[in-house]
């Protein structure tokens, strides 16, 4: 077979086949399609500073290799591919790699879904007139930015994309899905001279990422943004203690979802902290019991899909049911090392809601800390515990009936001792977030209340 670039997939999976010593291999190939824009504003109007289209292909293989003497190991390696470079070259660089390391022997499942459920992955808008939606998108962006208000507009991002994407399995499963995802940013800053004549001016940037226009709310994101940064000046730090503490559905989302892992059939091989069936998800728990889906169905989720990577079809899996544990996700590989049968191990995650509205939830105790963001906050899979630098907050003192601005110092927790007593809101909302920290999906999804009340949170001042 010729080595010369621009090589096909056809090409690629013949080779893969056709090479001895290899064990089994897993080829996954996406196109993106994606409209950018960057909003300013020159000489106080609203203006396009830059609008581009670009396209990309992600190609990567998982391969896997016989060991000679090894009939129970297995050498396996992750590489990307390009097709701008010979073929031959890369997979042979990619079989000499995978050599070099030791795993213990894993097969891809020897049944192929036939039948998977039609998912709602793609916007239909996005899909079918990409334009037509950047330019909506803009006209109401353009209308949010002129609205009258007390703080500067600084900048915009809009990204609307399209991924389609293959799954191509040496078992020879093939699978093809899409999906859309639209991200927005906002940036304010508000300004004022100090009596010695120096300015001072502090910025709130906001963003948002989305599948479905409809959990898009362009106006809301401006004027919180815009809001925000108005009292983004009038702020001091907190005063060192424990507070009940609010955070939004974003937050919720990181703190609960790193506690998957607890879940995970990788961390009960290798000996990690796990919580297993029948277990309480947190000691004592006296609040609203947290009940949790792994859903990779729910309509335009960020980890909607159908089949996993390893071949696996994906259905909704109820993990945690009133604070009881009730499964262990195991993929195709670690399924076959605990001698299981492989389970759910992608999707949104649905959190069933409590029965307090906003308002209750700052009245609930003399003083209450309202995140409105963090600066990044760091979660532990495997202790549970998380820590942050406040960004800015907002504390209710219903003793004094005032709320005052919080900015700096930091807060830490775990899911253990904050969960204990913690509350639910009754309204729920969907989210959305892309990037490569999330695994093969790209996506971390999430459909649940949108604030949660922790307990007892230690703040530092």
């Amino acid at each position: 077979m010729s080595t010369n670039a621009g090589w096909n997939l056809d090409q690629l999976k013949s080779l893969l086949s056709a090479r001895s010593g290899v064990r089994a291999w897993v080829l996954s190939q996406e196109h993106t399609l994606r409209r950018e824009r960057y909003f300013l504003m020159d000489r106080e109007a609203f203006a396009l500073d830059q609008d581009r289209e670009t396209r990309s292909e992600a190609l990567q293989l998982r391969l896997m290799v016989n060991l000679p003497g090894k009939p129970d190991r297995q050498g396996e390696i992750v590489k990307k591919l390009t097709r701008k470079l010979p073929l031959g070259p890369q997979l042979e660089s990619a079989y000499q790699a995978a050599l070099q390391t030791d795993h213990q022997a894993w097969d891809l499942p020897k049944t192929i879904t036939q039948e998977l459920p039609v998912l709602k992955t793609a916007d239909p808008r996005v899909a079918e007139d990409m334009e037509r939606v950047v330019s909506d998108l803009t006209d109401r962006i353009r209308k949010s930015v002129l609205k009258k208000r007390k703080t500067q507009f600084n900048s915009s991002e809009l990204f609307v994309s399209m991924h389609n994407r293959e799954l191509h399995l040496s078992n020879g499963l093939t699978n093809r899905s899409s999906q859309s995802r639209v991200y927005v940013e906002a940036a304010y800053s508000m300004s004022r001279t100090l009596p010695n004549g120096k300015t001072e001016s502090d910025e709130y940037l906001s963003t948002q990422w989305t599948v479905s226009l409809d959990d898009l709310p362009v106006e809301k994101l401006f004027d919180e943004t815009s809001d925000r940064a108005e009292h983004s000046l009038d702020v001091r730090k907190p005063l060192s203690g424990r507070y009940p503490v609010i955070v939004d559905a974003e937050v919720a989302a990181t703190i609960l979802g790193t506690a998957l892992s607890q879940f995970s059939g990788v961390n009960l091989y290798q000996g990690l902290p796990a919580m297993k069936p029948g277990e309480s998800l947190i000691p004592e728990a006296k609040g609203d019991l947290l009940t949790m889906t792994l859903d990779p169905e729910l309509d335009f989720g960020a980890d909607t899909a159908g089949i996993s990577d390893q071949g696996v079809a994906q259905k909704a899996l109820k993990v945690v049911d009133k604070n009881q544990v009730q499964a262990t996700l195991v993929d195709a590989q670690y399924a076959q090392y605990l001698k299981q049968s492989p389970t759910t191990v992608r999707g949104n995650l649905v959190v069933e809601p409590g029965t307090m509205s906003f308002d209750e939830m700052k009245k609930s105790a003399p003083q209450v800390l309202e995140i409105l963001q963090f600066s990044s906050i760091f979660p532990d899979p495997n202790s549970g515990t998380f820590s942050s630098e406040i960004r800015l907050a907002r504390l209710h003192d219903n003793v004094r009936g005032t709320v005052e601005y919080i900015k700096g110092g930091s807060l830490s927790g775990s899911l253990a001792e904050n969960l204990q007593s913690a509350r639910f809101s009754k309204n729920r909302v969907k989210r959305s977030q892309f990037g490569s920290d999330f695994g093969p999906s790209g996506g971390a999804g999430y459909f649940g209340p949108d604030y949660l009340l922790l307990s007892d949170v230690s703040v530092v001042g």
